[in-house]
């Protein structure tokens, strides 16, 4: 959704002067360009995507935080999830030569997290590493991605609209991509797996209108009926997270957070964050419950941590 996120966001700061121009939360990591995805393993290990990079956020004993990239090549990495022992993350070429140029990245999990003295070379992890195991040829701009209870990775594609389905034979080899549901919703974005239903964040086509909907899966394991649950005019919801019966939903031009709920809606007050992304509740070890974590992109081509291109910690107030 790369493109149009460079319009929205020049519109959105440089014309309406609405959204993503300010940020009220605690910084936990700058220096994240296009600070992107997230995510969080059982064991509370922080994982974060941005520009080229993928990362894994460790604690340091003064109580400061450090990011250590496990993703050396020249790719605009997108959404980021694990999948059993295995970090999995999407990306795309943006020069000009090989734009839109799609690939499937993976790692093995260590098996401990590191500590601040394994680190040999500085913002580098010295036990991980993501590399390409697949291009993916019929993706246009890979984005949001999820894992079901089979182990299929879900794709979407904010290009072409779909969202895919990739079949691993072994955790480092592709069996398939295919497209699970075709024109989803025009730049569709975040996905989740909750129960039998894949929810999804978009705008629906031929509108201004973005949407919060699920795709019902079959019993045969296909791509069944939609079904929009929430629009907003004029905005992009982005990522999102289930929660307390409901979504935490990032509204990347609004530059907040709004947990849905039964059709009900909290939001927090607008200029909240830089252009939120994605967003994840809080982890112990490394954080105390009841918070949130949010990547903040900021303004596009703009790498400044002052404007976004970080990693924020906020407690919306809720009272969930």
């Amino acid at each position: 959704m790369e493109s149009s996120r460079w319009v929205m966001s020049l519109g959105c700061c440089l014309v309406l002067g609405l959204t993503g121009c300010g940020s009220s939360s605690e910084v936990i990591v700058d220096d994240v360009p296009e600070s992107e995805n997230l995510f969080f393993t059982e064991q509370g290990r922080l994982f974060l995507s941005g520009g080229s990079s993928v990362f894994e956020v460790i604690k340091n004993a003064d109580g400061t935080f450090q990011k250590l990239d496990m993703f050396h090549d020249d790719c605009l990495v997108e959404g980021t999830i694990q999948r059993y022992d295995y970090v999995y993350a999407v990306c795309s070429k943006t020069n000009f030569s090989e734009f839109a140029d799609s690939y499937l990245l993976a790692g093995k999990l260590s098996d401990q997290p590191p500590t601040p003295d394994d680190v040999i070379t500085p913002g580098v992890h010295p036990f991980m590493e993501l590399s390409v195991i697949a291009p993916m040829t019929d993706v246009g701009i890979p984005n949001g991605i999820d894992v079901d209870e089979y182990g299929n990775i879900f794709i979407s594609d904010s290009g072409k609209g779909d969202v895919f389905k990739i079949v691993l034979d072994e955790p480092m080899q592709v069996g398939s991509i295919t497209v699970w549901d075709e024109n989803t919703a025009f730049f569709v974005n975040g996905l989740n797996w909750v129960g039998g239903r894949l929810y999804y964040t978009g705008i629906k086509y031929g509108t201004l209108v973005s949407v919060l909907g699920y795709i019902e899966r079959n019993a045969d394991g296909t791509a069944g009926e939609r079904e929009v649950l929430y629009e907003r005019w004029g905005t992009v919801l982005d990522d999102f997270v289930p929660y307390a019966e409901g979504f935490v939903i990032t509204d990347y031009l609004k530059g907040t957070l709004l947990y849905w709920l039964d059709g009900e809606i909290q939001e927090t007050k607008s200029d909240t964050f830089f252009a939120p992304t994605a967003v994840m509740p809080t982890q112990g070890p490394m954080f105390e419950e009841g918070a949130f974590l949010v990547t903040e992109k900021g303004i596009i081509f703009n790498n400044n941590p002052a404007f976004g291109n970080r990693l924020g910690l906020y407690d919306p107030g809720f009272g969930l």
